[in-house]
């Protein structure tokens, strides 16, 4: 199950990567609170390839933080979903809901961040 929702998570973080970039030209045209859903984003990324690169096993070995990573990403390609199908003026008139889900978003976002660091940090990771 471990080895299962490790390579999961592997497997979808290409994908979220492309869907950040795509949802940028929506991401601009909301609110500033878009923008620091972007950045955030874009420091979370960073974190994620350096603990693919790491090769520590306890990135493998911890269940909640794969599966919070595979519902973040998720939630993204939903996200997406919606503003892909959506005109931007639905967009401009629903702000009030993106920006309900950019704050959340932007929330998980740095508590998985922290987790990451904190795995890091665990002697028994190496």
């Amino acid at each position: 199950m471990k080895k299962i929702l490790y390579y999961l998570r592997l497997l979808l973080f290409i994908p979220y990567l492309v869907i950040i970039f795509l949802l940028i030209d929506n991401l601009y045209k909301t609110s500033f609170l878009s923008i620091i859903f972007f950045l955030l984003n874009l420091i979370y990324s960073f974190i994620m390839i350096l603990t693919i690169l790491s090769k520590k096993k306890i990135y493998q070995e911890t269940i909640s933080f794969n599966f919070l990573n595979i519902g973040i990403y998720t939630y993204i390609f939903m996200l997406y979903r919606i503003t892909s199908t959506n005109s931007i003026l639905d967009i401009i008139n629903n702000k009030a809901y993106f920006n309900n889900n950019y704050i959340m978003l932007s929330i998980l976002l740095i508590g998985l961040t922290t987790y990451a660091i904190f795995l890091n940090n665990e002697k028994s990771g190496n």
